[in-house]
Parts: structure tokens; C-alpha cells; sequence
């Protein structure tokens, strides 16, 4: 080791924890586990190492376990109302309506809370918030009465 590398009294510095965790994720990514690199950054509890890590992977609930992708869905529909995340999380958002198309409204297992919180962030944020004129993805709107209706949820009854 040389001396650069050691602390000042000879000893290997302790790395900071984020930037472990970081690293951890990245390793992962690399190697295609997604659900570790997701269940690495989301032990932070960094709300920008998370959206860092979503963007660089893009939508991958299909490759989560239910436990991580619940987690990075409560995430996305907090961060939905930003309008600096918006068009990144209404990615994972199409992408979770694909899912629930396709697999049936218990896919994944999310709670009924998260379920609420992404259509009352959705609903918010589509009413609030400007997409960009290159956005190519469904609608907000039409992903918020994809989503409420496969969960059975009545959009009336959203953001009152």
C-alpha cells in the first residue's frame, strides 16, 4: 500500500458508506443484477443516488424481486411530482402498467397504499406538471386510468 493510501496514523481510511454502497450498485449493474444494485442504493436511503441509479438502468421492474420493486415504486410515485423526475419516473410508471396489463392487477405484490400514492402522485403531476414534446410514452392520463382500473380504483375519488 503506499503512503498515499494510508490514513495518517498508518492505518486504511474507512470509505464512506454511500460511496460503498454506490460501488456495490455499480458492480452489480455491470455484472446485470439489478435487483442487488437496486436493494444496495436503496439501503442509503438516498433519494439521488436512487434517481441516479434509475436513470443509468432505465425501467427494469421486470428484473426486481416484488420486496425491491415495491420499494423503488413507492420511490417513483414521490418523486413523480417533480417536475425535474417526471418524465423519468413515468417511464417506470408505463413500464409498471405493461406489467399490470399483462400479469393481472396482484403482480408484484404492491400494498394498497403505494397503489394510491402512485395514482394520487400521477393524477397531481399530470395536471400540474409539463411534459416534453419528444415524449413518446403513453399519455399520464391514460396510464392513470390503466392503473386504476386494473387496481379496481375509482380516479374520481383521486386528489380530494
Amino acid at each position: 500500500m503506499t503512503a498515499e493510501a494510508l490514513g495518517e496514523n498508518g492505518t486504511v481510511p474507512e470509505r464512506d458508506p454511500v460511496w460503498t454502497s454506490w460501488s456495490n450498485s455499480m458492480d452489480a449493474l455491470h455484472v446485470g443484477d439489478m435487483d442487488s444494485a437496486f436493494a444496495e442504493v436503496l439501503s442509503t436511503g438516498d433519494d439521488l443516488l436512487l434517481v441516479k441509479l434509475m436513470d443509468k438502468a432505465g425501467p427494469v421492474i421486470d428484473q426486481l424481486s416484488d420486496e425491491v420493486a415495491t420499494e423503488v415504486l413507492h420511490a417513483v410515485s414521490q418523486l413523480l411530482v417533480e417536475q425535474n423526475f417526471f418524465e423519468m419516473c413515468l417511464y417506470w410508471v408505463q413500464q409498471l402498467a405493461d406489467i399490470v396489463m399483462e400479469n393481472g392487477p396482484d403482480v408484484l405484490g404492491i400494498p394498497m397504499e403505494v397503489k394510491m400514492e402512485i395514482l394520487e402522485n400521477l393524477h397531481e403531476a399530470s395536471s400540474s406538471l409539463e411534459l416534453a414534446e419528444e415524449w413518446d410514452g403513453s399519455p399520464p392520463d391514460q396510464l392513470l386510468l390503466q392503473l386504476a382500473s386494473a387496481w379496481e380504483i375509482d380516479p374520481q375519488h383521486l386528489g380530494k
